[in-house]
């Protein structure tokens, strides 16, 4: 079994009388530890299907299953969950409060994770050990 197994999977937004699939039939297998890079036009439902795959967004049809569990059955507070616990997101855009430091904005996050780690670590390991103590508006965007 696979670690990620997405099966037919549907995602359809509904606009006044009009239905847009931005997921029609997708289907596909990741082993753990396997590299997969998601390719398509714009458009195309690369960012639906992420979305999909983090707990942010549910489904219309389909299975999609993450280390053997269906998380299509999950209600709001297993999502939630699901997104705190197992799941790590790398924002596009910005996700950070303006008037903490780089410390204390991953601090925050300590205090919702069971088994954090240890926020001056992980700084340091992404390379801003130099910046820890800067607020987002100081830290590169790249």
């Amino acid at each position: 079994m696979a670690y990620i197994e997405v099966k037919h999977l549907y995602k359809r937004y509904h606009m006044g009388e009009n239905v847009i699939e931005a997921n029609r039939d997708v289907n596909f297998e990741i082993e753990k530890g396997e590299l997969v890079i998601i390719l398509g036009t714009s458009g195309a439902g690369k960012s639906t299907l992420l979305n999909v795959l983090g707990g942010m967004d549910v489904f219309d049809e389909g299975e999609v299953i993450i280390d053997g569990t269906d998380i299509a059955g999950f209600n709001d507070r297993k999502r939630t969950d699901y997104r705190r616990n197992d799941i790590g997101f790398v924002f596009q855009f910005y996700n950070l409060v303006a008037n903490l430091t780089a410390r204390e904005n991953v601090e925050l996050a300590v205090e919702i994770v069971s088994d954090s780690l240890d926020p001056v670590k992980v700084l340091t390991e992404v390379g801003l050990k130099e910046r820890i103590d800067n607020f987002p508006a100081q830290l590169s965007g790249g």
